[in-house]
């Protein structure tokens, strides 16, 4: 029994796996990549689904901060007028 499996499921994962981080990185949406490459190599869906936000959860923290300067809020307005605001919005 191989470890990995075989080189071609290794190969479909690797290519999900990148463009998936690239696809989030740009707009999100990598799940649409990587959960149907983990299910068609054999993973059960549940597991996929869960490997699949776990492994993409790096470039999710990697592009909040990245774009922290552009969530930020106006000057004058203050952080506790956002979190009222938020949750009656919630």
């Amino acid at each position: 029994m191989e470890m990995f499996g075989p080189i071609d499921h290794v190969a479909l994962l690797l290519v999900a796996a990148f463009l998936a981080g690239a696809l989030n990185a740009v707009a999100g949406g990598g799940s649409f990549l990587t959960l149907p490459a983990l299910v068609f190599t054999g993973v059960p869906a549940v597991t996929a689904n869960a490997t699949g936000t776990v492994a993409l959860l790096p470039g999710y923290i990697a592009g909040a901060w990245g774009f922290r300067e552009d969530t930020a809020p106006p000057p004058g307005l203050s952080m506790r007028l956002l979190v009222v605001l938020s949750l009656i919005g919630g």
